[in-house]
């Protein structure tokens, strides 16, 4: 059978605070075009494109779909049905909400798509789409609508060979990953949901051989490059793979600091900063105890239950940049036991630590626990981005407490100061190293300054009525 035109489209909605700042490739995309390979592809990444070109000739469309984009999504995908362009919703949001994206699309993809996306494709070409393709072991019930599913999980091990060619921009940021799962499952984040509470590793020599065609910097996509007790071997073979290449590249990843806490933990984080390793955004979450214990998120911190939590935390922290690491420290502040002192307390914790500080209002993503718990006892308000009823802040004061910890914490005095922190643990490439702190903070610094309506402003009549289903 003859080659389809397919576009895919990565969403993105207008005031997304990543927009025209996003250096790192999607590499949702590539994946997509990589495990259905003869068709005539067009990628289309809003973050960075303005205009969506409806008039193109198409044969199918693939949308993938974060949280802050839904509604966006819907947008584009109702305009290619009115047009009669067959659409495919998918990414993490369909799949935590898969009855609510299938108004707006012939079939939704649930779950990760590599084992999906080739009999999406195959059944469009032969005009019998189901509506529903699910990849989890999971029961899922469609009612009355037709669904293909498969009840496992990909299996990594198979060769996987993204199309990153059809891109037609050149990113800061090449993207790879190596392991999915993950068996922490905090009660904010639907990372277990979408992947399994189990690791699934890649073959080493396939991940190398993807990063030895790297031109630069890359991204490794992991949720934790530091891994785990039953990850340990796997990522120092990895590194140990990467620092062997003829050439080096400098990358950055999402960490978990409880490594820190175990000494082949410790040895794999050495490893990580000898492979290129220069920066590591750390899911912190919290320096409320109770917070860090109601959320689930006290069991990544390597810091035990005892009353000295937050100086272990310090003391994990602490190893991780003294191997010449840069570190932000992500925060949700909101849950019931914080108050509005609890952002300030949390700045003060990071500008003692010299780590960089995200800090934002906890937000209750659907298909995770805590939605599931906060919609159970009527605290949810979902016409806003943010929204939990917190019983005791108000959103006035959760506003004035960001722009206060930003301006505090992204001034260039103690952007400064942070960077000179790091500079006597800069092993080599000083300079470079120091270059890219600079920019690394002043990104960041505009990818957070985000606008009160951007955060509190009602949802559009659509979003409402589909946030009601």
């Amino acid at each position: 059978m003859a080659s389809m035109k397919i576009k895919l489209i990565l969403a993105a909605s207008t005031n997304d605070p990543l927009r025209k700042n996003d250096p790192f490739m999607p590499l949702s995309l590539p994946i997509l075009a990589g495990c259905a390979p003869g068709h005539d592809y067009t990628f289309i990444d809003l973050l960075w494109e303005n205009d969506v070109r409806y008039d193109e000739p198409a044969d199918l469309v693939g949308i993938s779909v974060r949280y802050t984009a839904e509604n966006r999504a819907y947008e584009i995908a109702d305009e290619f049905r009115r047009r009669g362009v067959t659409v495919v919703l998918g990414g993490p949001q369909p799949s935590m909400v898969p009855f609510r994206a299938i108004k707006h699309a012939d079939a939704v993809a649930v779950g990760e798509a590599e084992e999906l996306w080739p009999v999406i494709v195959r059944d469009a070409e032969d005009g019998r789409l189901k509506r529903f393709y699910v990849c989890a072991p999971e029961p899922f019930d469609p009612g009355a609508q037709s669904v293909f599913k498969i009840d496992t999980y990909p299996d990594l091990k198979k060769k996987i060979s993204p199309a990153r060619h059809f891109y037609k921009r050149n990113y800061v940021f090449d993207t790879v990953f190596a392991v999915r799962g993950c068996p922490v499952n905090c009660d904010f984040c639907s990372v277990t949901e979408m992947s399994g509470p189990r690791f699934r590793m890649r073959p080493v020599a396939d991940v190398v051989a993807e990063i030895d065609t790297f031109k630069n910097y890359y991204y490794l996509l992991d949720d934790s490059v530091f891994g785990k007790p039953a990850t340990y071997d796997y990522y120092r073979d990895l590194y140990d793979a990467i620092s062997s290449l003829k050439k080096r590249r400098f990358w950055t990843g999402q960490a978990n600091i409880d490594a820190a806490a175990d000494e082949k933990g410790r040895a794999v984080i050495r490893k990580a900063a000898e492979s290129g390793l220069l920066y590591a955004a750390i899911g912190m979450e919290s320096i409320n105890p109770k917070t860090l214990a109601k959320s689930g998120a006290l069991r990544k911190m390597g810091a035990g239950t005892g009353s000295d939590v937050i100086q272990r935390m310090r003391d994990n922290i602490r190893f991780v940049q003294d191997q010449g690491v840069i570190v932000s420290g992500w925060f949700v502040v909101g849950y019931e036991d914080d108050d509005i002192e609890t952002y300030y307390r949390t700045w003060e914790f990071c500008r003692d630590m010299r780590v960089i500080p995200v800090i934002f209002p906890v937000k209750a993503l659907p298909g995770t626990r805590l939605h599931d718990r906060l919609l159970r006892e009527g605290k949810l308000d979902d016409s806003k981005l943010i929204n939990f009823r917190h019983p005791g802040i108000s959103d006035e004061d959760i506003f004035s407490a960001m722009n206060c910890v930003s301006a505090a914490g992204f001034s260039w005095m103690e952007i400064l100061k942070r960077t000179s922190f790091y500079l006597p643990r800069f092993m080599d490439d000083i300079i470079h190293k120091t270059i890219f702190a600079l920019v690394l903070q002043t990104k960041l610094r505009g990818a957070i300054d985000v606008s009160k309506d951007e955060f509190y402003v009602d949802r559009s009549p659509a979003d409402k009525s589909a946030a009601a289903n």
